[in-house]
């Protein structure tokens, strides 16, 4: 009699174990359209606090497209700002005292420890952003062109249709 119930809870043990469904990858760990895992990781930060600063999808490509073009969305640091090498990062930049994913110039950005936090250094992004009247209105290219001030200004509108994907992936 013991062995019977015995046998019963094992069989009714693998059975239930057995037609458990399988858990799916969670969403975090997939990657993003046209993106590494890592970049992937850097973007879903930006995503994230593009969500929080309510800056939308315009403010979400934005900011992509200014990864895209400044780093190609991975984390750099810069032998000129020794504090940032203490941070993780994938690479070293070499272009004044630019660090992070949007090449922040540690100059006007004195916080590094944000400069190198994917969302933090969003964050700033935004905040410039949000100072220029008229944001919402402005082209992403025109946008990016705005905050970052770069010299290679058509840059950053050949990277929307890429940062559009990303957002749209990432639920903007």
């Amino acid at each position: 009699m013991k062995f019977n119930n015995l046998l019963a809870y094992l069989v009714v043990g693998v059975t239930a174990a057995v037609a458990s469904p399988v858990p799916k990858p969670k969403a975090a760990l997939s990657k993003l359209p046209s993106l590494n895992a890592a970049q992937s990781g850097y973007a879903k930060s930006i995503i994230a606090k593009a969500k929080a600063a309510g800056v939308q999808r315009h403010g979400c490509q934005a900011a992509i497209a200014t990864g895209l073009v400044e780093s190609k969305l991975l984390m750099y640091a810069n032998n000129a700002v020794p504090a940032s090498l203490t941070y993780r990062h994938g690479g070293i930049s070499s272009d004044n005292d630019s660090i992070g994913i949007f090449q922040q110039r540690a100059s006007v950005y004195k916080n590094i420890a944000c400069s190198m936090d994917a969302g933090c250094s969003a964050g700033q992004f935004f905040s410039q952003m949000k100072r220029i009247g008229g944001w919402q209105t402005l082209s992403v290219g025109a946008l990016c062109q705005k905050i970052q001030q770069s010299s290679f200004p058509d840059r950053y509108e050949k990277q929307v249709a890429a940062a559009a994907s990303i957002c749209a992936a990432g639920g903007l």
